[in-house]
């Protein structure tokens, strides 16, 4: 089953960009095309690794400060010898551990592939998503744009798409290589759950879009009608990241069947949830 939580990131205060971000997302079309029919196809990539999540939730996520390095394997994009990618970070990454990456790259000289290699950090350690502190500093925006070239021949990665992303990829005038924000509810617990029952695949019993406590009670009770063998279930916060949010729920020993009796042990019964971390 899974519990609502808010929305980890606001909706961008500007202007709505749905539509200019549609039209960029079609362009994604074109470069894929261009890079199948040639491998040496020039074309930028910019990678921005921001964890635009609950701030507070990922302060809890042991290491998350290097969580930016993760997308680093995006650098084997510069295999294709017309590549250039631009990674942004918070922080600097040691030079060691991009020598690495670029070593593993079979067949194309390391230094090679550190000419197309552009890495900027915005010096910046504060809790607060690596793209809100891009669009605020709007100098920062206009050497990416420079350094991006032609937008017709870039895309940007990211880590995950929300309003902010979206924002950013409309003032670099190029389209994420990613989902729209506006079906980012589809990725979720209880979105995934709909998608799945919509599509006819098979999938376990459960609730979703659960909101309060009295609404995880009456779901646990409801299953546990369903299937009375049952002794177990899953509880998970519907945006829970990095196996964060998923707690283990042990039915009462006493089960009567009645909701009216059985109600009141498994509201007890939710004190002891462990939840993962």
């Amino acid at each position: 089953m899974t519990v609502s939580s808010p929305h980890v990131v606001k909706a961008a205060t500007e202007p709505d960009d749905s539509a200019r971000f549609a039209e960029l997302t079609l362009r994604l079309r074109t470069i894929w095309k261009a890079l199948q029919a040639d491998r040496a196809y020039a074309h930028t990539s910019v990678v921005v690794p921001s964890l635009s999540v609950d701030q507070e939730e990922l302060a809890k996520v042991a290491g998350a400060a290097y969580y930016e390095e993760r997308l680093l394997f995006s650098l084997i994009r510069l295999r294709n010898p017309g590549a250039r990618v631009i990674y942004l970070t918070s922080q600097p990454i040691h030079p060691d551990i991009i020598d690495y990456y670029l070593q593993l790259l079979i067949g194309v000289p390391a230094g090679h592939a550190r000419r197309r290699l552009m890495l900027m950090s915005v010096q910046d350690s504060s809790p607060s998503p690596l793209t809100q502190k891009i669009l605020e500093r709007p100098r920062v925006v206009n050497r990416l744009r420079n350094w991006v070239g032609d937008p017709q021949r870039a895309y940007m990665t990211c880590y995950n798409a929300t309003a902010l992303e979206r924002r950013l990829a409309v003032q670099l005038d190029i389209p994420i290589y990613g989902v729209d924000p506006e079906l980012l509810w589809l990725g979720t617990k209880s979105g995934s759950r709909k998608m799945f029952r919509e599509a006819d695949v098979a999938l376990p019993d459960g609730q979703e879009d659960l909101h309060t406590r009295e609404e995880i009670v009456d779901g646990l009770v409801a299953i546990r009608s369903r299937i009375p063998d049952l002794r177990r279930a899953v509880v998970k916060i519907n945006e829970g990241f990095s196996g964060e949010g998923n707690a283990l729920f042990s039915y009462p020993d006493e089960w009567t069947g009645d909701a009216a009796v059985d109600r009141p042990a498994v509201d007890r019964a939710l004190n002891g949830l462990c939840w993962s971390h």
